[in-house]
Protein backbone atom coordinates (compact mmCIF):
# COMPACT_ATOMS: atom_id res chain seq x y z
CA UNK A 1 0.00 0.00 0.00
CA UNK A 2 2.91 2.73 0.76
CA UNK A 3 5.42 1.29 -2.04
CA UNK A 4 6.72 3.72 -3.91
CA UNK A 5 4.69 6.67 -1.96
CA UNK A 6 6.57 9.63 -1.19
CA UNK A 7 6.30 10.54 2.70
CA UNK A 8 7.54 12.73 5.05
CA UNK A 9 8.18 12.43 8.61
CA UNK A 10 8.47 15.98 10.31
CA UNK A 11 10.27 15.35 14.19
CA UNK A 12 9.41 17.57 16.79
CA UNK A 13 10.75 18.07 20.02
CA UNK A 14 9.08 15.68 22.15
CA UNK A 15 11.25 13.25 24.57
CA UNK A 16 8.83 10.49 22.14
CA UNK A 17 11.40 11.75 19.15
CA UNK A 18 13.67 8.36 19.69
CA UNK A 19 11.15 6.13 18.57
CA UNK A 20 10.62 8.00 15.36
CA UNK A 21 13.85 5.95 13.53
CA UNK A 22 12.54 2.69 13.48
CA UNK A 23 9.02 4.09 12.75
CA UNK A 24 10.68 5.49 9.69
CA UNK A 25 12.31 1.94 8.91
CA UNK A 26 9.04 0.43 8.74
CA UNK A 27 8.18 2.72 5.80
CA UNK A 28 10.86 1.97 4.31
CA UNK A 29 10.57 -2.14 4.74
CA UNK A 30 6.85 -1.25 3.43
CA UNK A 31 8.17 0.42 0.06
CA UNK A 32 7.69 3.91 0.63
CA UNK A 33 10.83 6.85 -0.57
CA UNK A 34 11.06 8.63 2.87
CA UNK A 35 12.46 11.80 4.15
CA UNK A 36 12.41 13.59 7.41
CA UNK A 37 12.44 17.38 8.64
CA UNK A 38 13.23 18.05 11.85
CA UNK A 39 12.31 21.50 14.36
CA UNK A 40 15.10 22.94 16.06
CA UNK A 41 14.43 21.63 19.42
CA UNK A 42 14.07 18.02 17.91
CA UNK A 43 18.02 17.83 17.48
CA UNK A 44 18.09 17.47 21.59
CA UNK A 45 16.21 13.92 21.11
CA UNK A 46 17.47 12.44 18.01
CA UNK A 47 19.99 13.31 15.41
CA UNK A 48 19.85 14.46 12.00
CA UNK A 49 22.63 11.95 11.27
CA UNK A 50 20.68 9.45 12.08
CA UNK A 51 18.00 9.81 9.73
CA UNK A 52 20.39 10.93 6.96
CA UNK A 53 21.53 7.39 7.01
CA UNK A 54 18.11 5.75 7.64
CA UNK A 55 16.75 7.41 4.61
CA UNK A 56 20.32 8.25 2.68
CA UNK A 57 18.82 11.69 2.26
CA UNK A 58 19.86 14.21 4.08
CA UNK A 59 16.95 15.73 6.36
CA UNK A 60 15.71 19.06 6.32
CA UNK A 61 16.98 21.28 9.68
CA UNK A 62 17.11 24.78 10.31
CA UNK A 63 20.34 26.34 9.24
CA UNK A 64 21.79 23.29 7.96
CA UNK A 65 22.90 23.46 3.99
CA UNK A 66 20.84 20.88 2.48
CA UNK A 67 21.01 20.25 -1.53
CA UNK A 68 17.43 21.55 -2.46
CA UNK A 69 17.90 24.90 -3.48
CA UNK A 70 14.54 26.78 -1.53
CA UNK A 71 14.82 22.94 0.39
CA UNK A 72 11.66 23.64 2.57
CA UNK A 73 9.53 23.87 -1.22
CA UNK A 74 11.32 21.74 -2.91
CA UNK A 75 10.27 18.47 -0.01
CA UNK A 76 6.75 19.91 0.40
CA UNK A 77 6.20 19.48 -3.73
CA UNK A 78 8.44 16.28 -3.56
CA UNK A 79 5.92 14.80 -0.85
CA UNK A 80 2.62 12.71 -1.25
CA UNK A 81 1.78 11.89 2.37
CA UNK A 82 3.23 13.46 5.62
CA UNK A 83 3.17 12.70 9.68
CA UNK A 84 4.39 14.79 12.70
CA UNK A 85 5.34 12.84 15.25
CA UNK A 86 5.64 13.11 18.11
CA UNK A 87 3.31 16.43 17.32
CA UNK A 88 4.56 18.89 20.39
CA UNK A 89 1.78 21.52 21.62
CA UNK A 90 3.69 24.00 20.24
CA UNK A 91 4.47 22.32 16.61
CA UNK A 92 0.72 22.13 16.73
CA UNK A 93 -0.12 25.36 18.08
CA UNK A 94 1.96 27.06 15.91
CA UNK A 95 0.33 25.43 12.60
CA UNK A 96 -3.03 25.73 13.34
CA UNK A 97 -2.26 29.46 13.43
CA UNK A 98 -0.08 29.39 10.26
CA UNK A 99 3.16 30.20 12.35
CA UNK A 100 6.13 29.59 10.08
CA UNK A 101 9.09 30.07 12.21
CA UNK A 102 11.19 27.49 11.09
CA UNK A 103 12.24 24.83 8.43
CA UNK A 104 9.88 22.17 9.41
CA UNK A 105 6.87 24.44 9.48
CA UNK A 106 7.31 26.33 6.33
CA UNK A 107 7.52 23.03 4.92
CA UNK A 108 4.07 22.05 6.50
CA UNK A 109 2.79 24.73 5.39
CA UNK A 110 3.45 24.47 1.95
CA UNK A 111 2.22 20.99 2.03
CA UNK A 112 -0.50 20.18 -0.80
CA UNK A 113 -1.70 16.96 0.84
CA UNK A 114 -3.05 17.07 4.84
CA UNK A 115 -1.47 15.98 7.46
CA UNK A 116 -1.02 13.07 9.85
CA UNK A 117 -0.48 14.48 13.46
CA UNK A 118 0.43 12.18 16.37
CA UNK A 119 0.37 14.03 19.16
CA UNK A 120 2.49 13.57 22.15
CA UNK A 121 2.71 15.54 25.37
CA UNK A 122 2.07 15.70 28.74
CA UNK A 123 -2.18 15.28 29.94
CA UNK A 124 -2.18 18.28 31.51
CA UNK A 125 -0.84 20.23 28.23
CA UNK A 126 -3.11 17.96 26.27
CA UNK A 127 -5.93 18.64 27.97
CA UNK A 128 -5.59 22.59 28.02
CA UNK A 129 -8.01 24.29 26.31
CA UNK A 130 -5.61 25.92 24.07
CA UNK A 131 -4.39 22.31 22.98
CA UNK A 132 -7.72 21.29 22.48
CA UNK A 133 -8.93 24.44 20.61
CA UNK A 134 -5.98 24.20 18.44
CA UNK A 135 -6.50 20.40 17.62
CA UNK A 136 -10.16 21.30 16.94
CA UNK A 137 -8.99 23.81 14.28
CA UNK A 138 -6.47 20.64 12.87
CA UNK A 139 -9.51 18.84 11.99
CA UNK A 140 -11.58 21.72 10.83
CA UNK A 141 -8.64 22.28 7.91
CA UNK A 142 -9.03 18.57 6.83
CA UNK A 143 -5.94 17.25 8.79
CA UNK A 144 -6.25 13.92 10.64
CA UNK A 145 -5.55 13.68 14.41
CA UNK A 146 -4.63 10.41 15.93
CA UNK A 147 -5.62 10.64 19.74
CA UNK A 148 -3.00 10.12 22.08
CA UNK A 149 -2.22 6.85 24.79
CA UNK A 150 -2.46 6.53 27.81
CA UNK A 151 0.23 4.71 30.41
CA UNK A 152 2.75 6.01 31.55
CA UNK A 153 4.56 9.65 30.96
CA UNK A 154 7.77 10.67 30.78
CA UNK A 155 6.85 13.07 34.01
CA UNK A 156 6.73 9.36 36.12
CA UNK A 157 3.05 9.06 36.52
CA UNK A 158 -0.12 7.75 34.64
CA UNK A 159 -1.85 9.83 32.38
CA UNK A 160 -3.01 10.48 28.83
CA UNK A 161 -0.98 12.10 26.30
CA UNK A 162 1.40 9.07 25.24
CA UNK A 163 2.53 9.10 21.94
CA UNK A 164 0.48 5.80 20.47
CA UNK A 165 2.83 2.89 19.32
CA UNK A 166 4.47 2.54 16.34
CA UNK A 167 2.38 -0.17 14.97
CA UNK A 168 -0.83 1.63 16.09
CA UNK A 169 0.54 4.86 14.03
CA UNK A 170 1.60 2.84 11.01
CA UNK A 171 -1.89 1.60 10.75
CA UNK A 172 -3.74 5.21 11.48
CA UNK A 173 -1.08 6.22 8.32
CA UNK A 174 -2.57 2.94 6.22
CA UNK A 175 -6.04 4.45 7.09
CA UNK A 176 -4.97 8.23 6.05
CA UNK A 177 -4.47 7.38 2.97
CA UNK A 178 -6.87 4.92 1.89
CA UNK A 179 -9.49 7.60 3.20
CA UNK A 180 -7.18 10.37 0.86
CA UNK A 181 -7.66 8.21 -1.95
CA UNK A 182 -11.31 7.02 -1.87
CA UNK A 183 -12.08 10.90 -3.00
CA UNK A 184 -14.66 11.74 -0.06
CA UNK A 185 -14.76 12.69 2.86
CA UNK A 186 -15.24 10.05 5.94
CA UNK A 187 -16.66 12.06 8.74
CA UNK A 188 -17.87 9.25 11.27
CA UNK A 189 -18.20 12.36 14.11
CA UNK A 190 -21.24 11.44 16.78
CA UNK A 191 -21.76 7.82 15.53
CA UNK A 192 -21.53 5.29 18.05
CA UNK A 193 -20.28 2.01 16.26
CA UNK A 194 -20.02 -1.74 17.79
CA UNK A 195 -17.70 -3.91 15.99
CA UNK A 196 -16.49 -7.05 16.31
CA UNK A 197 -13.60 -9.08 15.21
CA UNK A 198 -12.01 -12.36 14.86
CA UNK A 199 -12.88 -15.92 15.50
CA UNK A 200 -14.45 -17.67 18.43
CA UNK A 201 -13.16 -20.27 20.45
CA UNK A 202 -15.18 -23.21 22.03
CA UNK A 203 -13.24 -25.25 24.43
CA UNK A 204 -13.63 -28.94 24.25
CA UNK A 205 -11.07 -29.72 27.38
CA UNK A 206 -8.58 -26.82 29.01
CA UNK A 207 -6.21 -27.36 25.93
CA UNK A 208 -8.43 -28.28 23.03
CA UNK A 209 -10.95 -26.27 21.66
CA UNK A 210 -12.77 -26.05 18.03
CA UNK A 211 -11.99 -22.51 16.31
CA UNK A 212 -11.79 -21.09 12.72
CA UNK A 213 -9.01 -19.49 10.71
CA UNK A 214 -10.00 -15.93 11.32
CA UNK A 215 -7.44 -13.14 12.37
CA UNK A 216 -9.42 -10.35 13.27
CA UNK A 217 -7.52 -8.44 11.13
CA UNK A 218 -10.32 -7.28 8.55
CA UNK A 219 -13.21 -6.13 12.16
CA UNK A 220 -9.56 -4.13 13.39
CA UNK A 221 -9.29 -2.27 10.09
CA UNK A 222 -13.02 -1.44 10.35
CA UNK A 223 -12.58 -0.09 14.10
CA UNK A 224 -9.40 1.96 13.34
CA UNK A 225 -10.57 3.35 10.49
CA UNK A 226 -14.27 4.38 12.13
CA UNK A 227 -12.20 5.73 14.89
CA UNK A 228 -9.30 8.02 13.16
CA UNK A 229 -13.18 9.19 11.34
CA UNK A 230 -14.36 10.36 14.15
CA UNK A 231 -16.71 7.77 15.53
CA UNK A 232 -17.09 6.21 18.92
CA UNK A 233 -15.86 3.28 18.83
CA UNK A 234 -16.55 -0.40 20.95
CA UNK A 235 -14.74 -3.20 19.49
CA UNK A 236 -15.39 -6.54 20.83
CA UNK A 237 -12.50 -8.61 19.85
CA UNK A 238 -11.41 -12.36 20.64
CA UNK A 239 -8.15 -13.89 21.78
CA UNK A 240 -7.15 -14.50 18.26
CA UNK A 241 -6.99 -10.30 17.79
CA UNK A 242 -5.43 -9.44 20.48
CA UNK A 243 -2.71 -8.75 19.50
CA UNK A 244 -3.42 -6.46 16.73
CA UNK A 245 -2.89 -2.87 17.09
CA UNK A 246 -5.63 -0.96 18.18
CA UNK A 247 -6.07 3.10 17.92
CA UNK A 248 -6.36 4.71 21.14
CA UNK A 249 -9.81 5.81 22.00
CA UNK A 250 -11.78 2.54 20.88
CA UNK A 251 -13.43 0.80 23.95
CA UNK A 252 -11.60 -2.59 23.91
CA UNK A 253 -13.87 -5.95 25.11
CA UNK A 254 -11.87 -9.29 24.87
CA UNK A 255 -13.88 -12.13 24.68
CA UNK A 256 -13.86 -16.39 24.23
CA UNK A 257 -16.33 -18.51 22.85
CA UNK A 258 -19.11 -17.61 20.81
CA UNK A 259 -21.50 -17.18 24.33
CA UNK A 260 -19.80 -14.72 25.58
CA UNK A 261 -19.21 -12.81 22.59
CA UNK A 262 -23.12 -12.49 22.26
CA UNK A 263 -23.30 -11.81 25.43
CA UNK A 264 -20.91 -8.89 25.14
CA UNK A 265 -22.82 -7.49 21.87
CA UNK A 266 -26.39 -7.49 23.50
CA UNK A 267 -24.69 -5.72 26.67
CA UNK A 268 -22.78 -2.76 24.22
CA UNK A 269 -25.44 -2.53 21.35
CA UNK A 270 -27.92 -0.44 23.13
CA UNK A 271 -26.68 3.33 22.84
CA UNK A 272 -24.91 2.21 18.80
CA UNK A 273 -26.11 3.48 15.90
CA UNK A 274 -23.81 1.63 13.52
CA UNK A 275 -23.56 -2.62 13.94
CA UNK A 276 -20.57 -4.33 12.12
CA UNK A 277 -20.48 -7.98 12.86
CA UNK A 278 -17.05 -9.21 11.58
CA UNK A 279 -16.37 -11.71 13.91
CA UNK A 280 -16.19 -15.39 12.78
CA UNK A 281 -18.44 -16.83 14.99
CA UNK A 282 -18.41 -20.74 15.39
CA UNK A 283 -22.09 -22.33 14.62
CA UNK A 284 -21.14 -25.36 17.28
CA UNK A 285 -19.87 -26.24 20.76
CA UNK A 286 -19.19 -29.12 22.49
CA UNK A 287 -22.23 -30.17 24.18
CA UNK A 288 -20.39 -31.47 27.20
CA UNK A 289 -16.82 -29.95 27.79
CA UNK A 290 -14.23 -31.57 29.78
CA UNK A 291 -13.07 -30.19 33.15
CA UNK A 292 -9.85 -31.55 33.02
CA UNK A 293 -7.46 -32.89 29.66
CA UNK A 294 -8.84 -35.90 28.09
CA UNK A 295 -6.19 -38.73 27.27
CA UNK A 296 -6.27 -40.20 24.18
CA UNK A 297 -6.05 -43.76 25.39
CA UNK A 298 -9.01 -43.52 27.41
CA UNK A 299 -11.46 -42.30 24.61
CA UNK A 300 -9.70 -43.73 21.11
CA UNK A 301 -11.59 -46.76 19.95
CA UNK A 302 -11.99 -48.17 16.49
CA UNK A 303 -14.23 -46.01 15.29
CA UNK A 304 -12.52 -42.97 16.71
CA UNK A 305 -13.03 -39.70 18.67
CA UNK A 306 -17.58 -39.07 18.96
CA UNK A 307 -17.93 -35.73 20.32
CA UNK A 308 -21.17 -34.28 20.72
CA UNK A 309 -21.64 -30.84 19.34
CA UNK A 310 -24.68 -28.07 20.52
CA UNK A 311 -25.63 -25.03 18.30
CA UNK A 312 -24.75 -21.81 19.61
CA UNK A 313 -26.54 -18.56 19.24
CA UNK A 314 -27.09 -16.05 16.03
CA UNK A 315 -25.86 -13.36 17.51
CA UNK A 316 -26.43 -11.36 14.25
CA UNK A 317 -29.41 -12.36 13.85
CA UNK A 318 -31.00 -11.51 17.61
CA UNK A 319 -29.29 -8.32 17.67
CA UNK A 320 -31.99 -5.59 17.74
CA UNK A 321 -32.30 -3.51 14.43
CA UNK A 322 -34.48 -1.09 15.05
CA UNK A 323 -32.09 1.90 15.58
CA UNK A 324 -29.46 0.88 13.83
CA UNK A 325 -27.66 0.67 10.88
CA UNK A 326 -26.43 -3.06 10.96
CA UNK A 327 -23.88 -5.09 8.85
CA UNK A 328 -22.80 -8.59 8.19
CA UNK A 329 -20.41 -11.00 6.83
CA UNK A 330 -20.44 -13.76 4.53
CA UNK A 331 -17.61 -15.83 4.25
CA UNK A 332 -18.33 -18.49 1.47
CA UNK A 333 -16.42 -20.88 -0.78
CA UNK A 334 -19.67 -20.92 -3.53
CA UNK A 335 -22.40 -19.19 -4.80
CA UNK A 336 -20.97 -15.85 -2.48
CA UNK A 337 -23.46 -13.55 -3.77
CA UNK A 338 -26.95 -15.98 -3.22
CA UNK A 339 -25.48 -16.64 -0.15
CA UNK A 340 -24.80 -13.65 0.93
CA UNK A 341 -27.80 -12.06 -0.26
CA UNK A 342 -30.03 -15.27 1.80
CA UNK A 343 -28.05 -14.59 4.48
CA UNK A 344 -28.86 -10.16 4.27
CA UNK A 345 -32.89 -11.43 3.86
CA UNK A 346 -32.84 -14.39 6.82
CA UNK A 347 -30.90 -11.86 9.06
CA UNK A 348 -32.68 -9.01 8.91
CA UNK A 349 -29.58 -7.04 8.67
CA UNK A 350 -29.22 -3.51 6.58
CA UNK A 351 -25.58 -4.72 4.67
CA UNK A 352 -24.05 -8.05 3.82
CA UNK A 353 -20.14 -8.03 3.11
CA UNK A 354 -19.64 -11.05 0.93
CA UNK A 355 -16.18 -12.40 0.21
CA UNK A 356 -15.04 -15.73 -1.65
CA UNK A 357 -12.96 -17.58 1.43
CA UNK A 358 -12.01 -20.71 -1.20
CA UNK A 359 -9.25 -17.58 -2.69
CA UNK A 360 -6.46 -18.46 0.13
CA UNK A 361 -5.12 -14.99 -1.20
CA UNK A 362 -7.51 -12.99 0.11
CA UNK A 363 -9.66 -13.30 3.32
CA UNK A 364 -8.49 -15.36 6.36
CA UNK A 365 -5.32 -15.07 7.66
CA UNK A 366 -3.96 -12.07 4.70
CA UNK A 367 -3.87 -8.54 4.46
CA UNK A 368 -5.95 -8.32 1.52
CA UNK A 369 -9.89 -8.69 0.89
CA UNK A 370 -12.07 -8.61 -1.88
CA UNK A 371 -15.46 -8.24 -1.46
CA UNK A 372 -19.06 -7.50 -3.14
CA UNK A 373 -21.44 -4.88 -0.48
CA UNK A 374 -24.93 -6.26 -0.68
CA UNK A 375 -28.56 -3.93 0.05
CA UNK A 376 -31.56 -4.51 -0.16
CA UNK A 377 -31.36 -2.80 -3.31
CA UNK A 378 -27.79 -3.48 -4.91
CA UNK A 379 -24.59 -5.07 -5.43
CA UNK A 380 -21.79 -3.18 -5.82
CA UNK A 381 -17.83 -5.44 -5.90
CA UNK A 382 -15.15 -3.59 -4.62
CA UNK A 383 -11.88 -3.99 -6.13
CA UNK A 384 -9.42 -6.27 -4.52
CA UNK A 385 -6.98 -3.90 -1.90
CA UNK A 386 -5.94 -3.70 1.19
CA UNK A 387 -8.36 -4.76 3.99
CA UNK A 388 -8.03 -1.30 5.07
CA UNK A 389 -8.88 0.22 1.97
CA UNK A 390 -12.15 -2.37 2.37
CA UNK A 391 -12.83 -0.60 5.56
CA UNK A 392 -12.40 2.75 4.37
CA UNK A 393 -14.94 2.49 1.71
CA UNK A 394 -17.73 -0.43 3.68
CA UNK A 395 -17.62 2.85 5.94
CA UNK A 396 -17.89 5.61 3.34
CA UNK A 397 -21.08 3.64 1.97
CA UNK A 398 -22.62 3.64 5.45
CA UNK A 399 -22.13 7.26 5.73
CA UNK A 400 -23.79 7.24 2.43
CA UNK A 401 -26.79 5.42 3.62
CA UNK A 402 -27.03 6.47 6.14
CA UNK A 403 -27.72 10.06 4.90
Amino acid sequence: MLKGLNLTVVVTGGIAAYKIPDFVRTLIKAGANVRVALTPSAKQFVTPYTFEVLTKYPPLVEGVHNPDTVAHIALADWTDYAIVMPATANTIGKFANGIADNEALSMMLALKSPLLFVPAMNEKMWTNQATQRNVSQLRLDGHIVVEPDTGFLAEGYEGKGRMPAPEAVFQALLVSIAIDKQGQTLDLTGHKLLVSAGGTTEKLDPVRFLTNRSSGKMGLAIANAAALAGGQVTLVRTDHAKNLPVLPGIEVVTVESAQELYDTMHKHVTDKDIVIMSAAVSDYRSAHPADQKMKKDQLSNQDGLTIQLAENPDILASLPKEGHYTVGFAAETQKVIEYGRNKLLKKGVDMIVANDVSDQTIGFNTDDNQVTLITKDSERPLERQSKIGVAVELLARIQDELK
